[in-house]
């Protein structure tokens, strides 16, 4: 299979990685090595659950980098794009992997995923639980791992989708103490940073000028790019280009989608004008690199 993923599929993710699983849409990762996954950057359609457990690496979540070490948790969702690289020989990480079909089967409220701060386009994707949180993190991982082994049990799926419940909820409560350890560290300057990012990676593909999130964030467009690159060292316009790019470059690796609809996707008038934004950005056309990316 192509290691180049750009968009990965759960079945996909499934076929390459399932230790356990109650099908495509809910399943558990033991200690992996994720090969595939260390190059190129790519989205996953369902959602994601991960702890280290061994070694080191980078993790680089919608352009932000964090450093995994064991005990750091990732939670990623469909709107994330990861890459995971720099892994030392012995990284290893345990994954529950879900999807939101899945998980509200049969509940009375749609809207029950949502209720998790850490699911929201405005979260932190990658949190350090001490290590006492940690290792209950991972007994209720091997809970279900246990659970979804007993395939002859009529019940093994809705008894695993309990226990991933009352998993969500405790990472709820991580989070929440974590959030407020993060937040209460934070400048002005960097909170500033937080919100525009958030911004961007929620609005990056209706508008790629930086005025739209000065005005959304009731600071004038000087003050924003000036603070941004204070903060970060790259202005706001250098933010959301990347964003873009970072966009197309996943809808170019998946070849089911014409350059001419992944244009349209990212709200380009044509593919000519994409073309160019590409090219400018990159130093190549879109064919360019898709050619490249899929060798």
């Amino acid at each position: 299979m192509n290691n180049k993923v750009g968009q990965l599929s759960l079945s996909k993710f499934a076929d390459l990685y399932a230790d356990k699983l109650a099908g495509a849409d809910f399943f558990v990762v033991d200690e992996k090595q994720l090969l595939s996954l260390s190059e190129y950057p790519y989205r996953s359609d369902g959602y994601i659950i991960g702890i280290c457990t061994r070694g080191t690496a980078k993790v680089e979540v919608n352009l932000q980098i964090y450093d995994a070490h064991p005990d750091a948790m990732l939670l990623a969702t469909p709107f994330h794009v990861l890459r995971i690289y720099n892994s030392s020989p012995d990284f290893l990480c345990r994954f529950v992997v879900f999807s939101k079909a899945f998980l509200i089967e049969n509940s009375v409220n749609s809207h029950f995923l949502e209720s998790f701060s850490y699911f929201n386009s405005a979260s932190i994707p990658v949190i350090y639980p001490d290590n006492a949180d940690a290792k209950m993190i991972l007994e209720i991982y091997l809970l279900i791992r246990q659970k979804l082994t007993r395939e002859g049990h009529p019940y093994h799926v809705e008894i695993s989708r309990s226990i991933l419940v009352t998993l969500l909820y405790e990472i709820q409560a991580i989070y929440e103490k974590q959030h407020t350890i993060i937040k209460g560290k934070q400048t002005r300057k960097q909170e500033l940073n937080v919100l525009f990012q958030a911004l961007v990676f929620h609005h990056y593909k209706e508008h790629r000028n930086v005025q739209y999130y000065a005005d959304a964030l009731y600071v004038s467009s000087k003050h924003l790019t000036e603070t941004i690159k204070e903060v970060t060292g790259r202005t706001a316009g250098e933010w959301i280009d990347d964003a873009v790019i970072l966009e197309a470059k996943v809808l170019l690796r998946n070849h089911e989608i014409s350059i001419a609809r992944a244009a349209e996707s990212i709200h380009f008038p044509d593919q000519s004008s994409f073309g160019k934004y590409f090219k400018k950005h990159t130093g190549m056309s879109p064919s360019d690199y898709r050619a490249i990316s899929a060798h």
